[in-house]
């Protein structure tokens, strides 16, 4: 990531926020504790954010409701082949009529471009993937109730019963911060534990992540990895990386780019 792209992503998150952590920062953002430093150095020096102890703070506190993690917006544009490849190979496993359930991201809002014609029941906890197929799609949607997070586009609920306790699927669709031997990783409590509500409710786990994914780390931990039915992620994926998954009993699908999948990036 470019300098001016971690500025503008750490402008974006402070200002959602009003303080964030350098440990966060660094997690987010892929770069080193010093980089880090040096660059909230640089902003406060430049009069955009306030310098803090172990982090940054907005020049104007705000007080959202908030997740940690890189929000909708800016996350879409990233690695858009790979994601929407990854989708379209997704998209290939459900069949007609299917009762699934679309976890919020990126990757996975990325599916609504392949089931605009599909007759489904799909539980999601994201706006824009609800919106859109509403808008375009043939299938029921079905949103659970709960806090609104504006920078995810999410719905998460703290309430153990709601909708998402009264719904079944056969097979839920996820993205993730990342994926290793040890599980599904997320980066916020709340993830995790909204993660955990869905996976209850669907016989199968398919996780939708590009091959950044599979060499991000996190200390939280949505499922084991013995829970994952499938990965479904790009050719960017290391042969090493994909056996390690496949020993560990994870059925794992390699997207190709194509050039479809390149075009929609400038598009």
């Amino acid at each position: 990531m470019l300098e001016r792209e971690r500025h503008q992503l750490i402008q974006k998150l402070v200002d959602e926020r009003s303080i964030i952590g350098v440990g966060d920062l660094v997690e987010l953002l892929g770069a080193s504790e010093a980089t880090v430093r040096r660059d909230i150095n640089a902003m406060a020096e430049r009069g955009e954010i306030k310098r803090v102890r172990g982090g940054a703070e907005a020049l104007q506190a705000r007080h959202r409701a908030h997740l940690a993690g890189v929000p909708f917006e800016m996350s879409r544009d990233i690695c858009v082949p790979q994601k929407r490849a990854i989708a379209r190979a997704a998209a290939g496993m459900i069949q007609p009529g299917e009762s699934i359930i679309i976890n919020g991201g990126t990757t996975t809002w990325r599916l609504v471009e392949f089931l605009r014609h599909a007759d489904l029941d799909i539980l999601t906890n994201s706006f824009p993937i609800a919106a859109e197929l509403l808008a375009t799609g043939n299938s029921r949607i079905t949103l659970p109730g709960g806090t609104i997070y504006r920078e995810q586009n999410t719905v998460i609920s703290p309430y153990q019963s709601d909708v998402v306790s009264h719904f079944w699927a056969s097979t839920m669709f996820t993205g993730c911060f990342g994926i290793n031997t040890f599980g599904l990783m997320e980066t916020d409590p709340q993830y995790v534990q909204c993660g955990i509500r869905l996976l209850e409710r669907a016989e199968r786990l398919v996780v939708m992540a590009d091959s950044r994914k599979l060499r991000q780390r996190s200390s939280m931990i949505v499922a084991g990895i013995d829970r994952v039915t499938t990965l479904i992620t790009d050719s960017g994926a290391q042969p090493e990386e994909l056996e390690t998954l496949r020993r560990a009993g994870v059925d794992v699908t390699v997207a190709d780019v194509t050039e479809a999948d390149q075009l929609a990036a400038v598009a």
